[in-house]
């Protein structure tokens, strides 16, 4: 007879899983750390080094980033010697991605490391422990592999449902400010002429939107920890009628802004930001980036020609500023291009709390 359906039962295995889980993210950090690597990149080696040569496609899949972020990323581990772009064995016209043979002695180190920690917390165990253990935790990864793949078709279907999705009229808006109170975890914007001020659909739990007569959009989920969330996302199309200000409060977990079409005033995130890629239209006047609570993986694209100045509060490795590759610098660090003090129109890329993997260049 199965035994009883309580979630009870399950408690203190969910809860020996997610201490697991954390361990190995914390030692995955440490070797990333170790090897001079972003902790985005080492996970995407491990994922090449366990699976054989992927596609960048099947890597963005994999890893749930966008693909241009996978490209930026394969190009920094190329560029460091980690990884090679080869031809498919069987489809010539196909490029993978393989770790480089001169690099997979550090890798295999941290796969040894791992190995032998799991053998002395498994020493008392017997073999028939092990494989029982082992069945149940592939039976928990096949079912939440299988969940989510229900969530997702659900939420399919739920958008279809939906139609075009959620938008508001423009009506007599002049100036629209786009709001997340609550933050946001993987968040698209993009700019474009159409006769609504916006136009949004959303993944998995959709949240609260109120549109104010001044042109204020609020996007709110409430009562909702960002912790861990992959599968929660909002894509939103801004009317290029109206200049924008957009405001995302207690941070942003991955964005992707094109904000190329678009007359923005100032973009602020306070809470801070795991990876981002904004494409910025030109200013007009002095145009602002604020960043407070830190950053990962920050890039910033400008229109060729554009004034700009960086100020970065708390330090940052990695750090490209048009042609000046800088490496790691100081707790408090302003640049600026020629002429960026006299220039009228200019973008100021402000950020407080650190950044790692900075980069702000034209394009």
């Amino acid at each position: 007879m199965p035994a009883a359906r309580k979630p009870e039962r399950i408690r203190p295995l969910a809860r020996a899983l997610l201490r697991a889980s954390d361990a190995d993210r914390r030692l995955r950090l440490a070797a990333a750390e170790r090897l001079g690597v972003a902790a985005s990149d080492f996970d995407a080696l491990l994922l090449i080094d366990a699976t054989g040569p992927l596609t960048a496609g099947r890597i963005a899949e994999a890893t749930g980033l966008t693909t241009g972020a996978i490209t930026g990323l394969i190009d920094r581990l190329e560029r460091a010697g980690w990884v090679q772009r080869t031809r498919h064995e069987a489809d010539r016209r196909q490029v993978v991605i393989e770790l480089a043979p001169e690099r997979r002695e550090a890798v295999d180190a941290h796969w040894g490391d791992r190995e032998r920690m799991m053998l002395d917390a498994a020493s008392d165990a017997d073999d028939a422990t092990l494989a029982a253990c082992a069945r149940l935790l592939d039976a928990v990864a096949d079912r939440m592999a299988t969940g989510m793949t229900e969530r997702a078709n659900a939420d399919d279907t739920a958008r279809a449902d939906d139609g075009d999705g959620d938008r508001a009229p423009i009506g007599s808006i002049e100036r629209g400010l786009l709001r997340f109170p609550s933050g946001a975890s993987r968040l698209e914007l993009r700019g474009a002429r159409i006769k609504d001020l916006y136009r949004a659909t959303f993944r998995g739990r959709r949240p609260q939107i109120a549109v104010e007569p001044d042109g204020t959009v609020a996007v709110q989920y409430k009562g909702f920890s960002w912790l861990g969330v992959r599968d929660i996302g909002a894509a939103l199309t801004l009317t290029t009628a109206v200049p924008w200000t957009i405001e995302i409060r207690r941070g942003v977990s991955h964005l992707a802004a094109d904000l190329r079409e678009l007359q923005i005033s100032a973009l602020e995130i306070a809470g801070g930001v795991t990876e981002s890629e904004l494409s910025l239209p030109r200013p007009r006047g002095t145009a602002t980036v604020r960043i407070a609570g830190g950053a990962s993986r920050f890039s910033v694209k400008r229109p060729r020609g554009t004034a700009a100045q960086v100020v970065v509060r708390g330090g940052a490795s990695n750090f490209v500023f048009d042609a000046q590759r800088l490496g790691a610098v100081g707790s408090a660090t302003r640049l600026a291009t020629p002429g960026w003090d006299s220039a009228t129109d200019r973008w100021s890329i402000e950020l407080t709390g650190g950044a790692s993997d900075l980069s702000v260049t034209e394009q």
